[in-house]
C-alpha cells in the first residue's frame, strides 16, 4: 500500500457492526446509525480509548448492500500504518482478512450479482483503456447476463416442447420439430455473433502485441522511442546495441498496444547476440503484428523481408531523412519515417491504428462484449452445442438432438453461475485483488 488521501476499511458479515463498534466513538450507538448515510466518527484504540483519527462511517444493512450482508465502511485518512493498526484492532475483535475477491464472491452467493457480472468486476478493475472500461461497465450492468438469460429461457421452451413431442408422438402436441430447428438455428446465429464480439472484446481488454523487427542498426530502437514519446530503448550507431527485447505500451483505437523492440536479425557474432536473435524470433511468433523496419538509405535486407512475408506486417522505410537507396523503391507499400525529424510518424500511427481497429472492431462497440476467458470458452461451447442440435434436428433421432440442446442449456447456466462448483468459483475469484 502507498499513502493516499483516504483509505477505506470494509467489514461484511452478520457481526460487522458488533466488531466495528469498539473502535469508534460516536454520538449514537452504531446499531442506531441510519442505513446508507455517512456520519463523522472518531476512531479510537479499543483498549485505551485514545483517539487516532477522524473518519467517515457508513452502515449498509442487509440485504441492501454490495455483499447482501451487513456492511460497515470506514473512510479513514490514508496512512498505511494507521490503516494497518485499525485493521489489527478489528481482527482482534473477531474479524478476519478477506480473501481475494471475497466481497464479490459473497455478492454472488447472496444473489446480488450473477457470475457473469461478478467476473466483470475483475475485468473493470484490470481495464487499461477507456474503451475497455466502457465494455466492462456494460458487462457489470448485466448486458451479457441478459443475453444469456434470454437465450436460456427460449432454449428451455424449445427443450420442454420437444420433450412433450417425444413423449406423445401421435397426439400432435408439443413443439413441431421443423419449427424447433428454425428457433435453434436463430439462437445458434446469436451465439456465434456473441463469440465474435467476445473475442474482439478480449482484444480491447488484453491488447495487441506489435514487434519491431529488422536488420541491425535499421532504426528500430529510435522508432520505438518516437512512438512511445520517450527514450525507452538505448540508441547508438553501433550495430547490435539491442541485445534483449525492450517493451513499452501505447493506446491506439482504445486498445492497449504492447510494442517490442527486438535485436537485429543477422548472423550472430557471439553467444549473447545469438540469444538476442533467438528472442527476436520468439517475439515474432508471439506478436499479432510486425513493424518490419528497414534502413531506407541501404539496400533492403532480402532475408528479413522474406522471413516476415507470411506474417501480418507493416513495412517501414526508416531514416527517410537520408537519401533513399535506389532499391528502396521496391518497397512501395512501406511507410517512410524519420525518427530524427518526426516525418511520417503520424502516417505510421494512423496505419497502426487502422490495423488495431480492424482487429478490435473499433466501430462495433454498440454490440461489443468483454468477457473472461472462461466465458469466451463457454460461449464457443454454447454455439457448438446449438450447431450440433440444429443438425441433429434435421437428420438424427429427436433423442440425439435433445442431448445437444440440454448441453447448450448447461453452458448457458454456467455463464450465469447457476450450475458451477466450488472449484470453478475458487479459480475465478483467486484472480481478484484483496478487498474486492
Amino acid at each position: 500500500m502507498g499513502e493516499s488521501a483516504i483509505g477505506i476499511i470494509r467489514l461484511s458479515g452478520a457481526a460487522a457492526l458488533a466488531v466495528a463498534a469498539p473502535v469508534l466513538k460516536t454520538s449514537m450507538a452504531l446499531e442506531e446509525f441510519p442505513s446508507h448515510a455517512l456520519r463523522r466518527v472518531a476512531v479510537v484504540d479499543p483498549a485505551t480509548g485514545e483517539r487516532v483519527d477522524e473518519a467517515l462511517c457508513v452502515v449498509m444493512r442487509a440485504p441492501r448492500s454490495a455483499t447482501g450482508e451487513d456492511v460497515v465502511e470506514l473512510s479513514c485518512h490514508g496512512s498505511p500504518p494507521l490503516l494497518a493498526m485499525v485493521t489489527r484492532w478489528l481482527i482482534a475483535g473477531g474479524a478476519r482478512l478477506a480473501e481475494p475477491g471475497e466481497f464479490t464472491r459473497r455478492a454472488f452467493l447472496n444473489g446480488r450479482l450473477d457470475l457473469a457480472q461478478a467476473e466483470a468486476v475483475a475485468l473493470l478493475i484490470s481495464a487499461r483503456t477507456e474503451r475497455a472500461v466502457a465494455l466492462a461497465a456494460r458487462a457489470l450492468a448485466g448486458e451479457l447476463s441478459a443475453r444469456a438469460r434470454a437465450l436460456g429461457a427460449e432454449l428451455l421452451d424449445v427443450v420442454a416442447g420437444l420433450e412433450v413431442t417425444l413423449d406423445f408422438p401421435d397426439d400432435h402436441v408439443g413443439l413441431d420439430v421443423e419449427k424447433a430447428r428454425h428457433v435453434v438455428g436463430r439462437l445458434r446465429g446469436d451465439a456465434g455473433r456473441w463469440v465474435a464480439d467476445a473475442r474482439q472484446g478480449r482484444v480491447v481488454h488484453d491488447g495487441l502485441t506489435v514487434a519491431l523487427v529488422g536488420p541491425p542498426n535499421a532504426g528500430k530502437s529510435s522508432l520505438l522511442n518516437a512512438l512511445l514519446g520517450r527514450a525507452r530503448a538505448i540508441v547508438a550507431p553501433t550495430p547490435g546495441t539491442t541485445r534483449d527485447v525492450v517493451e513499452g505500451t501505447i493506446a491506439l483505437a482504445g486498445v492497449p498496444v504492447r510494442l517490442l523492440d527486438t535485436a537485429g536479425l543477422d548472423q550472430p557474432r557471439d553467444p549473447i547476440e545469438a540469444e538476442g536473435i533467438r528472442r527476436s524470433r520468439q517475439a515474432i511468433e508471439e506478436s499479432d503484428l510486425l513493424l518490419v523496419v528497414l534502413d531506407g538509405s541501404l539496400e533492403p535486407d532480402a532475408r528479413v523481408v522474406a522471413e516476415t512475408a507470411t506474417r501480418a506486417r507493416i513495412l517501414v522505410r526508416a531514416k527517410s531523412d537520408l537519401s533513399p537507396h535506389p532499391a528502396a523503391a521496391a518497397l512501395g507499400e512501406a511507410v517512410a519515417v524519420s525518427a530524427l525529424t518526426g516525418d511520417g510518424l503520424a502516417a505510421l500511427g494512423h496505419r497502426l491504428a487502422e490495423e488495431v481497429g480492424r482487429r478490435a472492431a473499433a466501430l462495433g462497440d454498440e454490440g461489443g462484449i468483454v468477457a473472461s476467458l472462461r466465458q469466451v470458452e463457454l460461449l464457443a461451447a454454447l454455439e457448438g452445442a446449438l450447431r450440433s442440435g440444429e443438425a441433429a434436428l434435421r437428420t438424427a433421432p429427436l433423442e440425439a438432438a435433445l442431448v445437444d440442446l440440454r448441453e447448450a442449456l448447461m453452458h448457458t447456466s454456467a455463464i450465469l453461475g447457476t450450475e458451477v462448483g466450488d472449484a470453478v468459483l475458487d479459480r475465478i475469484f483467486a484472480t481478484f485483488c484483496v478487498g474486492k
